[in-house]
């Protein structure tokens, strides 16, 4: 349950390592993470509705995959010209997407 929001925040410390990073986006994505897996969770158990809880699910991985494209985290993302970093960032993006 743990690995995923650890995984996702990763994109945070990535970042924080080489430029200042607002803590909101910390906070958007282990949120956005933790509504994925719990969603996940209720759907696939029959806990409640499938189709409500595997859009939450959806939803919140689209929210996570706009941050790290689109939202703060990639406009600092696209400002970093530290090698190792655009690397780490890029391989969590493409483990992230697929």
């Amino acid at each position: 349950f743990i690995t995923v929001p650890l995984q996702i925040v990763e994109f945070y410390l990535i970042l924080s390592a080489v430029t200042k990073v607002s803590p909101s986006v910390f906070w958007r994505l282990l949120i956005a993470s933790v509504v994925m897996l719990v969603a996940g969770y209720i759907g696939e158990a029959g806990l409640g509705d499938v189709t409500l809880f595997f859009a939450l699910g959806m939803f919140s991985w689209f929210v996570i995959l706009f941050e790290v494209f689109f939202g703060v985290a990639g406009h600092l993302y696209s400002k970093v010209t530290h090698a190792p970093t655009r690397f780490a960032f890029n391989g969590l993006r493409f483990i992230v997407t697929i």
